[in-house]
């Protein structure tokens, strides 16, 4: 019995030493229950993909990126504006700037719509590939397809 006591008291101060400040605890909580989705988006006419981080006090992070085209990184932030909706500021690397508006089909799936001023912009988040064409809107003269190995999204010439 003291060995199980003193096992569970050094664990106690770990975990109270991890979790020293309150920044900290703010910081380790919503990590512990924040919940990382992948997600698509097309945006200047070129597909990107990444991921949001929805984070329990109704906000999320959202990370894009692709190897090549004039569209390599995006970045943003989703706020709830009702219970589920909301909306999402994007920023990409060469200079698009996108205000779109999130709507929620569950809590860790969505779709949103915006523009840039180079046309434009649609996102998923939580979507399997299948389900994500049917939110993304294809540039005119090109059409998403499926991968064969992985089920990974790509745009393609028509």
């Amino acid at each position: 019995m003291g060995r199980t006591k003193y096992i569970f008291n050094a664990v106690l101060l770990v975990f109270a030493l991890d979790l020293s400040g309150c920044a900290k605890v703010n910081d380790k909580t919503l990590g512990w229950f924040s919940s990382g989705v992948d997600a698509y988006a097309i945006v200047s006419g070129q597909l990107i993909s990444g991921d949001v981080i929805l984070i329990p006090d109704r906000t999320a992070r959202l990370s894009f990126s692709a190897k090549s085209g004039p569209v390599t990184t995006c970045a943003g932030s989703m706020r709830y504006t009702a219970s589920s909706s909301g909306t999402i500021d994007l920023r990409c690397n060469n200079g698009a700037v996108a205000q779109l508006q999130f709507t929620l089909i569950t809590e860790t799936r969505g779709y949103a719509y915006g523009k840039t001023d180079d046309g434009p912009v649609s996102l998923t988040f939580g979507l399997s590939a299948t389900d994500a064409r049917a939110f993304l809107t294809v540039p005119e003269g090109k059409k998403l397809v499926e991968a064969a190995k992985g089920g990974a999204l790509t745009l393609e010439p028509q």
